[in-house]
């Protein structure tokens, strides 16, 4: 493949959610903020994200954990996609996927929701009355927390009894806020699969590298293996869910607005293009120079693909994602974002579906 480089930079609008508390009171789950308030998930909770939606469609390529890497490039995905490091063996690798935070764009009022752990009734072991075990009268006067084994006394029957298990009623309290989001992931193709070792000549005092020995690992699979996993990284972000604080809570964080570059020169300028202003505008302007920018490499592609009602100035970025020049020069305008996503994943299949493109 001559294509270095894929950028996916999209914006996502959220409900009322907190998808990546910071550090807080012991019993408060704050919003992380920069810029006067703006709330923002980290580039660790988005790369939890995007690896969780690859893991979920393929269980079987992970052969480790994040805490403990195998550094097994060729069979696992997940050490060679999101690198490593292994300090006893002294490797480390780099990751090919790189994510930048998921930085809120726009002002909005912040809400506070009360957490509250439910304490279930216990049963009477003298009457059988099902009584709940922090009211008055119940529990020793004072006692916020029932330790297992403390005295309780049965409002029915009288009779004291032991708590067979410590009770405690735990309040806290998490921010939540509304806001759209904007992301980018960036896909370092010629790395999928390499490995990399100095070559080291000399031993002791003496040793000196002299170049690097560049090994592809994928063998006498290395396109079609290559592809493969590049295919399941661009499906995972049409389905990019498991955000930090999301083992109970539902957020969709799947793109509403994207751009895809498929770059012969590696960078991250697209990932710039949807900056948007507090009022939820993007600068038309820049937008376009920036468009025109990354057509400038020789054999740029880049698909685009929204939901309406997420850009303010939608008509003014729609004008320009239909300019003929731009579509001349390589840019592809899709239905929805996720038809955007497939078209570069047809790439990596050896077909194109351009007839699907919005004209």
């Amino acid at each position: 493949m001559k294509e270095k480089c894929i950028v996916a930079t999209w914006l996502f609008k959220t409900d009322l959610s907190n998808l990546n508390a910071g550090e807080g009171s012991t019993n408060l789950k704050e919003i992380k903020t920069y810029k006067n308030g703006l709330p923002y998930i980290s580039g660790q909770s988005v790369r939890h994200a995007l690896r969780e939606a690859i893991r979920r469609e393929y269980p079987d390529k992970f052969r480790c954990t994040v805490e403990f890497p195998c550094g097994n490039i060729k069979d696992c995905w997940l050490c060679d996609m999101f690198g490593y490091l292994l300090p006893s063996e002294g490797a480390k690798r780099w990751s090919p996927v790189k994510a930048s935070p998921a930085l809120g764009q726009i002002k909005s009022p912040v809400a506070t929701d009360m957490i509250l752990r439910l304490v279930n009734d216990i049963e009477c072991p003298q009457c059988n009355e099902k009584i709940n075990p922090l009211v008055k009268g119940v529990r020793e006067e004072g006692k916020k927390e029932i330790k297992q084994g403390a005295k309780l006394k049965c409002p029915k029957c009288g009779k004291e009894f032991e708590a067979p298990y410590g009770i405690r009623q735990a309040i806290a309290y998490k921010q939540l806020i509304e806001n759209i989001y904007r992301v980018s992931v960036s896909i370092d193709m010629a790395a999928l699969g390499m490995e990399e070792v100095p070559i080291i000549e000399g031993k002791g005092t003496d040793a000196k590298i002299n170049g690097i020995n560049r090994k592809d690992l994928y063998g006498d699979n290395t396109e079609s293996e290559r592809k493969g996993r590049i295919r399941a990284i661009l499906s995972a972000i049409s389905n990019i869910s498991d955000f930090a604080s999301q083992s109970r809570e539902l957020t969709n964080a799947t793109p509403d607005v994207i751009l895809l570059s498929v770059q012969e020169q590696y960078n991250h300028r697209l990932s710039s293009a949807l900056q948007m202003d507090e009022k939820g505008c993007v600068n038309p302007q820049m937008f376009k120079e920036i468009l025109t920018d990354c057509l400038a490499i020789p054999q740029t592609k880049i698909y685009a693909g929204f939901i309406s009602g997420i850009i303010n100035n939608e008509e003014d970025i729609i004008s320009i994602l239909k300019d003929e020049d731009l579509k001349n020069k390589g840019l592809v305008l899709c239905n929805t974002p996720r038809e955007a996503i497939q078209e570069v994943i047809e790439l990596f299949n050896g077909e194109s579906i351009n007839e699907n493109a919005k004209n």
